[in-house]
């Protein structure tokens, strides 16, 4: 094979290689199931206030995402004490402070916390959240450092334009695994809101 030959079959292979990335994060990007909830206003460009219904949490703290993640993936897989193995509804939910991680997977709506698989790992809590108001701005990408503290600010900045009062801290909500080509990756920076 000749060097343009060999060119060739190099970039076809990158190509199609390419290509089944992003229709492998398609796939995901419209399978996956979502949490419930109901848009009660549009304040602009991506951002919405938002109403949940009850949820039923398993959360995890460490001092990094990897960690708190492989921690509640394995209860998800039956690293839990009925071996049972629990779907994953989106978005992961994580709150950061300085050092810390705290992370929570939503549980499918047949769980409450007298049915949930009690966790056999210690540093799994289960926990219901009720109903709340919760404003949040849509972005996608990689949802890094200066990326998410850009998209809290407007959020902010709207959220005190419309006079909207905040409630508790600002968390993060992914709703796609890290191989996700991120043009296609969901991410909402989020608040509890009155």
């Amino acid at each position: 094979m000749d060097k343009g030959g060999a060119i060739f079959a190099l970039l076809t292979v990158f190509a199609v290689m390419l290509g089944s990335w992003f229709f492998a994060g398609v796939h995901v990007s419209m399978t996956r199931e979502e949490v419930g909830y109901r848009v009660l206003s549009e304040l602009g460009k991506n951002i919405e206030v938002r109403e949940y219904g009850e949820l039923t949490l398993v959360s995890t703290s460490s001092n990094n995402i990897d960690d708190s993640f492989s921690v509640l993936r394995s209860y998800i897989s039956g690293n839990n004490a009925e071996k049972k193995k629990i779907e994953m509804i989106s978005p992961v939910i994580i709150f950061e402070d300085k050092n810390v991680v705290n992370m929570s997977f939503i549980l499918p709506q047949m769980y409450d916390t007298d049915d949930v698989p009690a966790p056999v790992d210690s540093k799994i809590s289960v926990q219901v959240v009720p109903s709340r108001k919760v404003a949040v701005i849509r972005f996608s990408g990689y949802a890094k450092g200066e990326i998410v503290e850009t998209k809290r600010s407007a959020l902010n900045l709207q959220l005190s334009d419309n006079g909207i009062v905040t409630m508790g801290d600002f968390f993060l909500m992914r709703y796609d695994p890290p191989w996700v080509p991120p043009a296609l990756m969901r991410n909402e920076v989020a608040i509890e809101v009155e």
